[in-house]
Protein backbone atom coordinates (compact mmCIF):
# COMPACT_ATOMS: atom_id res chain seq x y z
CA UNK A 1 0.00 0.00 0.00
CA UNK A 2 1.63 3.26 -1.10
CA UNK A 3 1.73 5.93 1.58
CA UNK A 4 3.26 9.33 2.15
CA UNK A 5 3.92 11.35 5.28
CA UNK A 6 4.25 15.11 5.30
CA UNK A 7 5.00 17.75 7.90
CA UNK A 8 4.90 21.51 7.52
CA UNK A 9 4.19 24.56 9.62
CA UNK A 10 1.23 26.85 8.99
CA UNK A 11 1.12 30.44 10.28
CA UNK A 12 -2.04 29.91 12.33
CA UNK A 13 -3.07 28.81 15.79
CA UNK A 14 -4.21 25.17 16.05
CA UNK A 15 -7.88 26.06 16.59
CA UNK A 16 -7.92 28.43 13.58
CA UNK A 17 -6.32 25.77 11.34
CA UNK A 18 -8.65 23.10 12.75
CA UNK A 19 -11.72 25.16 11.84
CA UNK A 20 -10.41 25.48 8.28
CA UNK A 21 -9.71 21.74 8.01
CA UNK A 22 -13.16 20.85 9.35
CA UNK A 23 -14.87 23.15 6.83
CA UNK A 24 -14.88 20.63 3.97
CA UNK A 25 -15.70 23.19 1.29
CA UNK A 26 -12.87 25.51 2.36
CA UNK A 27 -10.42 22.63 2.78
CA UNK A 28 -11.16 21.30 -0.71
CA UNK A 29 -10.13 24.63 -2.25
CA UNK A 30 -6.59 23.63 -1.26
CA UNK A 31 -6.76 20.02 -2.45
CA UNK A 32 -5.43 19.70 -6.02
CA UNK A 33 -7.83 18.15 -8.50
CA UNK A 34 -11.08 18.58 -6.54
CA UNK A 35 -13.65 19.91 -8.99
CA UNK A 36 -16.97 19.38 -7.21
CA UNK A 37 -18.09 19.01 -3.61
CA UNK A 38 -21.47 17.75 -2.43
CA UNK A 39 -21.86 17.93 1.34
CA UNK A 40 -23.92 15.07 2.72
CA UNK A 41 -23.54 16.04 6.39
CA UNK A 42 -20.92 17.66 8.64
CA UNK A 43 -18.69 14.54 8.42
CA UNK A 44 -19.32 13.28 4.88
CA UNK A 45 -19.01 14.64 1.34
CA UNK A 46 -18.95 13.33 -2.20
CA UNK A 47 -15.99 14.75 -4.12
CA UNK A 48 -15.36 14.73 -7.85
CA UNK A 49 -11.61 14.63 -8.41
CA UNK A 50 -9.83 14.90 -11.75
CA UNK A 51 -6.32 13.57 -12.30
CA UNK A 52 -4.44 12.91 -15.51
CA UNK A 53 -2.98 9.54 -16.37
CA UNK A 54 -0.53 10.47 -19.14
CA UNK A 55 -2.82 12.56 -21.36
CA UNK A 56 -6.05 10.82 -20.36
CA UNK A 57 -8.15 12.57 -17.70
CA UNK A 58 -9.34 10.25 -14.94
CA UNK A 59 -12.38 11.46 -13.04
CA UNK A 60 -13.18 9.84 -9.70
CA UNK A 61 -16.14 10.25 -7.44
CA UNK A 62 -15.01 9.77 -3.87
CA UNK A 63 -17.11 9.47 -0.74
CA UNK A 64 -15.01 11.12 1.96
CA UNK A 65 -15.89 10.80 5.62
CA UNK A 66 -14.34 11.68 8.93
CA UNK A 67 -14.13 8.45 10.91
CA UNK A 68 -12.83 9.83 14.21
CA UNK A 69 -11.43 13.06 15.60
CA UNK A 70 -10.10 14.78 18.71
CA UNK A 71 -10.53 18.52 18.04
CA UNK A 72 -8.26 20.43 17.54
CA UNK A 73 -5.53 17.77 17.71
CA UNK A 74 -6.15 15.06 15.10
CA UNK A 75 -8.59 13.41 12.77
CA UNK A 76 -8.80 10.22 10.74
CA UNK A 77 -10.73 10.22 7.46
CA UNK A 78 -11.39 7.76 4.66
CA UNK A 79 -12.14 8.48 1.01
CA UNK A 80 -13.46 5.67 -1.18
CA UNK A 81 -14.02 5.31 -4.90
CA UNK A 82 -14.76 2.29 -7.04
CA UNK A 83 -11.12 1.16 -7.33
CA UNK A 84 -9.39 2.84 -4.41
CA UNK A 85 -9.49 3.61 -0.73
CA UNK A 86 -7.48 6.44 0.77
CA UNK A 87 -6.93 6.87 4.48
CA UNK A 88 -5.91 10.23 5.85
CA UNK A 89 -4.57 10.99 9.31
CA UNK A 90 -3.97 14.62 10.24
CA UNK A 91 -2.53 15.91 13.49
CA UNK A 92 -1.92 19.48 14.60
CA UNK A 93 0.63 20.63 17.14
CA UNK A 94 1.30 24.18 18.34
CA UNK A 95 4.81 25.44 17.58
CA UNK A 96 6.63 28.72 18.16
CA UNK A 97 5.84 29.74 14.55
CA UNK A 98 2.21 28.57 14.34
CA UNK A 99 0.98 25.01 13.97
CA UNK A 100 2.76 21.97 12.62
CA UNK A 101 0.47 19.90 10.45
CA UNK A 102 1.43 16.24 10.10
CA UNK A 103 -0.38 14.22 7.48
CA UNK A 104 -0.19 10.53 6.68
CA UNK A 105 -1.88 9.47 3.45
CA UNK A 106 -2.21 5.86 2.32
CA UNK A 107 -3.84 4.60 -0.86
CA UNK A 108 -5.01 1.10 -1.64
CA UNK A 109 -5.93 0.34 -5.23
CA UNK A 110 -8.16 -2.62 -6.06
CA UNK A 111 -9.10 -4.67 -9.09
CA UNK A 112 -7.70 -4.05 -12.54
CA UNK A 113 -6.88 -0.42 -11.76
CA UNK A 114 -4.66 -1.25 -8.75
CA UNK A 115 -1.35 -0.89 -10.67
CA UNK A 116 -2.48 2.43 -12.19
CA UNK A 117 -3.71 3.80 -8.85
CA UNK A 118 -0.51 2.75 -7.08
CA UNK A 119 1.78 4.24 -9.75
CA UNK A 120 -0.22 7.46 -9.97
CA UNK A 121 -0.10 7.92 -6.20
CA UNK A 122 3.64 7.26 -6.08
CA UNK A 123 4.23 9.66 -8.98
CA UNK A 124 2.06 12.55 -7.77
CA UNK A 125 1.83 12.31 -3.97
CA UNK A 126 4.85 14.48 -3.17
CA UNK A 127 3.86 17.11 -5.75
CA UNK A 128 0.22 17.25 -4.62
CA UNK A 129 1.22 17.43 -0.97
CA UNK A 130 3.54 20.36 -1.73
CA UNK A 131 0.70 22.10 -3.60
CA UNK A 132 -1.61 21.58 -0.62
CA UNK A 133 1.02 22.94 1.82
CA UNK A 134 1.64 25.94 -0.44
CA UNK A 135 -2.08 26.72 -0.64
CA UNK A 136 -2.46 26.52 3.16
CA UNK A 137 0.63 28.71 3.56
CA UNK A 138 -0.89 31.36 1.31
CA UNK A 139 -4.26 31.18 3.05
CA UNK A 140 -2.71 31.72 6.44
CA UNK A 141 0.10 34.12 5.50
CA UNK A 142 0.57 36.87 8.08
CA UNK A 143 -1.93 39.65 7.51
CA UNK A 144 -3.59 38.12 4.44
CA UNK A 145 -7.32 37.42 4.30
CA UNK A 146 -8.54 33.81 4.35
CA UNK A 147 -10.14 34.22 0.94
CA UNK A 148 -8.21 36.05 -1.77
CA UNK A 149 -10.26 38.62 -3.64
CA UNK A 150 -11.25 37.71 -7.17
CA UNK A 151 -8.90 39.15 -9.79
CA UNK A 152 -10.23 42.09 -11.78
CA UNK A 153 -9.38 43.62 -15.18
CA UNK A 154 -6.03 42.44 -16.57
CA UNK A 155 -5.50 40.44 -13.35
CA UNK A 156 -8.56 38.36 -14.25
CA UNK A 157 -7.20 37.67 -17.75
CA UNK A 158 -3.80 36.65 -16.32
CA UNK A 159 -5.51 34.45 -13.73
CA UNK A 160 -7.59 32.77 -16.45
CA UNK A 161 -4.54 32.28 -18.72
CA UNK A 162 -2.55 30.78 -15.83
CA UNK A 163 -5.38 28.29 -15.16
CA UNK A 164 -5.55 27.32 -18.85
CA UNK A 165 -1.76 26.92 -18.98
CA UNK A 166 -1.79 24.65 -15.89
CA UNK A 167 -4.55 22.52 -17.42
CA UNK A 168 -2.63 22.16 -20.69
CA UNK A 169 0.48 21.08 -18.80
CA UNK A 170 -1.52 18.67 -16.68
CA UNK A 171 -0.57 20.14 -13.32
Amino acid sequence: MPQRETRFTVNAQPLELWKFIRDIESLCTCIPGVEKIVLLDERTADLTVKEKVCVIPMVLTLRASIDSEDPPRWLHATARAEHLTMTIEVSLEKTANGTELRGLFAVTGTGQLKPIVDRLFEKRATERTAQFADCLGKRFAAGSPLQSPAPTGTGRVRHWLARVWRRLLGS
